[in-house]
């Protein structure tokens, strides 16, 4: 059989743990021929006054030129959200899209987040392979199947979750609309990859570095990581800093805001110098972020939600996502008075992502997942 043609279907190209996922997969599969399809250029899901905003539109192209890197790049909002003829253009580039894929002898479609594809999914021959990632369990922390897409499931070829955690969720679904135990096989898990230095980086002394990464989302609850933040304000041996995060005049003067970094090598430098990575969400899967900042030594003081708990025991302190304020604060103090116990677990958190999240084991997983279509 020839080699496989991929076509790569996902929501976003903006800076986010999950579009991190998407250019980590396509560095992985980079020796295949391969096309990428961005659903949105801006987030549709942050209102029409940010839609329209010179700010959403930047945010959403952040990462154009990475996806670019590797294929092919097209938005599908060109044509489905089309402001001229918009109808006409929709329904021709559809078909149009469809009959090419399907033409081809081994296409194989990688995609995440139902919205990506489903314009698209009835018109796709029974020959389409269809993968799909699986990152989190809805847009809260009770599983839903619309967004698990489990009404896709006997369809899909494959279904790779991001992390194990994930078949809390994926299992009981499968349960309950009677999924035969065949589409069981076909669920795979591959961790996340992060880059590792090569040695455990020693922390600064001089002052403790608090971290915090990530989008400025409902879901993210910055705000409750502001307040954490203000109890130390007094306390010049404590720093809070945030990346992905635009500087405001409402935010505490002691956080120091980085704004959104799209270097590789400058995301890396804040991490190796911080000492904790704080998270207060009240929905996650498993964030890259927690991947990336433990190769660095940090130690995640994140809240017990999504996947987090299932992935990691020994090498986290998990706060109550309704205390998840005082807790934090506890846990700061608690490493503050014991540098001991902090060095601890910032070698286990090392160590932890030198074994879950190497690259050459995620590369493998997916050339070797490619592979078997083939």
């Amino acid at each position: 059989m020839k080699n496989p043609k991929l076509l790569f279907f996902f929501p976003l190209a903006s800076v986010g743990g999950t579009e991190r996922v998407h250019l980590d997969v396509l560095n992985a599969l980079s020796e295949y021929q391969s096309e990428i399809f961005i659903r949105y250029k801006v987030s549709p899901w942050k209102g029409m006054a940010f839609k329209q905003s010179i700010k959403g539109k930047k945010e959403g192209i952040q990462l154009k030129s990475e996806f670019e890197a590797f294929g092919r790049l097209i938005f599908l909002s060109d044509y489905l959200e089309s402001p001229r003829f918009g109808r006409w253009i929709k329904a021709w580039y559809i078909k149009r899209l469809a009959k090419k894929i399907n033409n081809c002898s081994n296409p194989i479609i990688i995609f995440w987040h139902r919205e990506s594809i489903e314009f698209l999914w009835h018109y796709l021959d029974p020959h389409v392979k269809i993968i799909d990632i699986v990152h989190n369990n809805s847009n809260n922390d009770t599983p839903d199947a619309s967004y698990l897409i489990n009404d896709w499931a006997p369809r899909i070829n494959r279904r790779v979750l991001v992390n194990s955690g994930l078949m809390r969720w994926i299992r009981p679904l499968y349960q309950a609309k009677n999924h035969p135990s065949e589409l069981f096989q076909r669920i795979s898990i591959i961790n996340h990859r992060v880059t590792l230095p090569n040695e455990y980086p020693e922390k600064p002394n001089e002052v403790f570095r608090v971290l915090y990464v990530g989008r400025d989302a409902k879901e993210k609850r910055v705000s409750l990581f502001y307040e954490i933040a203000e109890y130390f304000s007094s306390n010049p041996g404590v720093t809070f800093e945030a990346v992905g995060i635009e500087y405001h005049h409402t935010f505490p003067k002691h956080v120091l805001c980085h704004g959104v970094v799209t270097e590789k090598e400058a995301i890396e430098r804040i991490y190796a110098s911080s000492h904790v990575l704080v998270l207060t969400s009240e929905s996650e899967g498993f964030p890259k972020v927690i991947a990336e900042a433990m190769a660095f030594g940090c130690v995640p003081i994140v809240t017990r939600v999504g996947a987090i708990e299932e992935v990691l025991t020994a090498q986290a302190l998990l706060t109550d996502p309704e205390k998840c304020v005082s807790e934090t604060i506890k846990y700061i103090n608690r490493l503050l008075e014991g540098p001991m116990e902090y060095q601890q677990l910032s070698k286990k958190a090392y160590l932890y992502a030198a074994d879950q999240f190497d690259s050459v084991r995620f590369n493998n997983a997916w050339r070797e997942l490619i592979q078997s279509f083939s």
